[in-house]
């Protein structure tokens, strides 16, 4: 159904004044590269070297004053693929891409998005866009998985959302799916709406909490987490369970992982260990790196991440990343 309902992945929260009262077009992006090499001998792949795009990204965003406090909003995102051959504008590369309304009542948004459970937790993430993220284990094969369920942690082309007010560090979000995936009839379950999602937040501080919940009528699954984080002064903590039960495959997932980044001066230390347990299979994930901001805009990076599966021998991944990422 990596993380914004507009900017709530980014802060945890919704603010409408992120939207100047302006016609005027704001263009952002990324630009995120990195050298890795992923191992995945033990699992029947290879030991390479390989340059990897980590979801470099073109939008274009602005607003329109309406006047009585009311503004229209609009945003149009596009990945780019640096490493590969690239897909033409829009498609399956289309990112965050939706026109809404937005006022003192909240903002109102559909089009492409992600859903409010993907968001819940995406500033938790200290290892984003990056050969460690919690979504996914770097596209490696074998059986190693993300901590997080990347199918629930989803971006949908047909969102219908709302998002709250902040009320003392508080807000909440929700949306529907008008259709789960129009080009494939097999996860169109012919209902009016065929996916739910809902998270609530709260951020006031050093202290963040969330909640989470999805269901998605065509897989037949229900999908809960919890997310928690605290800043004790250069020392940020961070915490996510999550559980997904597939009905129709009689299945279940449980995960949950823990993490932390020390932050001296423009050094951020990053650490990550989490667990996932799907039908009987248990795998065990770590992560360590560090961040060097050589500018506000710009960042350096390196990453070491290991996936180990527990109950299946020789699964064992791992892999290391030396990035760069520029936003303009």
């Amino acid at each position: 159904m990596k993380k914004s309902l507009i900017a709530l992945a980014a802060a945890g929260m919704f603010a409408p004044a992120a939207f100047a009262a302006t016609a005027n077009v704001d263009v952002y992006g990324v630009v995120s590269i990195a050298v890795e090499s992923p191992d995945y001998s033990d699992a029947g792949g290879v030991d390479d070297l390989e340059v990897r795009d980590r979801v470099s990204r073109i939008g274009f965003k602005g607003s329109e004053d309406l006047g009585n406090g009311l503004k229209a909003i609009w945003q149009i995102e596009q990945q780019l693929i640096a490493d590969g051959t690239n897909t033409p504008f829009g498609g399956g590369t289309l990112r965050n891409t939706f026109v809404g309304l937005a006022g003192d009542f909240g903002v109102f948004v559909m089009g492409r998005h992600d859903t409010p459970y993907k968001l819940g937790t995406g500033s938790l993430d200290p290892f984003a866009d990056t050969i460690a993220d919690y979504n996914t284990f770097s596209g490696f094969g074998g059986l190693a998985m993300g901590l997080i369920d990347g199918t629930q942690d989803h971006r949908s082309p047909q969102a219908i959302a709302y998002i709250s007010p902040t009320w003392s560090g508080f807000h909440f979000a929700v949306a529907t799916v008008a259709t789960n995936n129009p080009a494939l009839t097999h996860l169109d379950s012919g209902d009016s709406f065929d996916a739910f999602s809902a998270t609530a937040v709260y951020s006031n501080g050093p202290l963040f909490l969330s909640g989470s919940y999805q269901s998605v009528e065509v897989v037949d699954s229900t999908a809960w987490k919890i997310g928690a984080g605290y800043t004790f002064g250069d020392l940020k903590v961070g915490a996510i369970y999550e559980d997904v039960e597939y009905d129709a495959l009689a299945m279940e997932r449980d995960s949950w992982l823990v993490n932390a980044v020390y932050t001296m001066g423009p050094v951020a230390l990053k650490a990550e260990y989490g667990a996932v347990d799907l039908a009987g299979t248990d795998v065990d994930t770590w992560a360590v790196g560090a961040d060097y901001s050589l500018s506000k805009r710009t960042t350096a990076y390196a990453v070491y991440t290991s996936s180990d599966v527990d109950t299946v021998p020789n699964q064992d991944l791992s892999g290391w990343a030396i990035g760069l990422k520029h936003s303009f």
